[in-house]
């Protein structure tokens, strides 16, 4: 019975305990609306953001700090593994997912993500590349299928 206790303690535990990682992934689930993009990008931790981006333009956005001496000191936008030097055309409801990525791991953009990345993934993305999934499972599972048939009529022969 003790041993039982124990382990429902260390569970409840360790289940409240964060998951630590070089980026931070959110999908956006909740019920709040968002007027923009960048009102989405606002709750994100260690994202600094000077400006509205209302005027059209991209407010001076800062992950974690400046980390370059030169002027251009905003992150890299990754929207669908494309990279992006605006994301204003993005509307909220797109939106399927955000990471924001600064340290090391960032270092797969080269230079371009020295001031860190922020990758979006939108809803449609997502559902295209489940799409894409779903298509070569059919495929494989067909071709599979040929080769069993043709199998069976060799053994017949």
């Amino acid at each position: 019975m003790k041993r039982v206790r124990l382990l429902a303690l260390l569970i409840v535990l360790f289940s409240s305990l964060p998951v630590m990682g070089q980026g931070v992934e959110k999908e956006k689930k909740s019920k709040h609306t968002y007027n923009s993009i960048i009102d989405m990008l606002r709750g994100e931790p260690g994202l600094i953001i000077k400006g509205t981006g209302d005027d059209g333009t991209m407010p001076k956005m800062y992950i974690r700090g400046i980390g370059t001496n030169s002027e251009y000191t905003q992150p890299l936008f990754v929207v669908d593994g494309l990279r992006t030097e605006n994301i204003l055309y993005l509307q909220p409801e797109q939106v399927h997912s955000i990471t924001v990525i600064k340290d090391g791991t960032s270092s797969i953009y080269g230079m371009e993500g020295g001031n860190g990345v922020i990758e979006i993934k939108t809803k449609a993305a997502v559902e295209a590349s489940k799409n894409e999934a779903k298509a070569k499972k059919d495929l494989r599972k067909k071709n599979r299928q040929e080769r069993k048939e043709r199998k069976k009529k060799k053994i017949k022969d």
